[in-house]
């Protein structure tokens, strides 16, 4: 392979990564709403064997704002925002590679919970996942 062909599939890979990663943004950009939310909370550990569903309200915009306000729920502040740890005192576990997974109506979502506008009739679910 000649030194332009490869600088040649070299630009195409990049163009490629480029775009995937902007189709990733766009797919997970989401309205802001004023006004009171209605919307559920889902918080599910099979290794606690624990599932609950709460019908929660909320005037704030964004899921870290909320989740701030949640008395059970442990978290602590990052250079990224809000870091979830744990729920009812289901904590991660990062020896286990034990870590909370954030869905947005039941769809995986790429965004920090400070980046996740809250929006009625939403179901938020913070799954405890093992492995990476």
């Amino acid at each position: 392979m000649t030194k332009k062909q490869k600088l040649t599939v070299v630009a195409v890979f990049a163009a490629i990564l480029l775009i995937v990663a902007g189709m990733a943004v766009f797919l997970n950009i989401r309205e802001t709403q004023e006004g009171t939310k209605e919307f559920q909370v889902e918080v599910i550990s099979d290794r606690d064997g624990f599932t609950q569903i709460t019908e929660e309200k909320s005037d704030l915009t964004y899921l870290g704002e909320y989740l701030r306000t949640v008395e059970d729920c442990q978290w602590e502040e990052s250079e990224w925002g809000v870091y979830l740890k744990g729920f009812y005192g289901m904590e991660e576990d990062i020896s286990q590679e034990y870590w909370w997974c954030i869905t947005v109506n039941d769809a995986e979502i790429s965004l920090g919970a400070d980046q996740i506008p809250l929006q009625d009739g939403d179901k938020y679910t913070f799954t405890l996942l093992q492995g990476w």
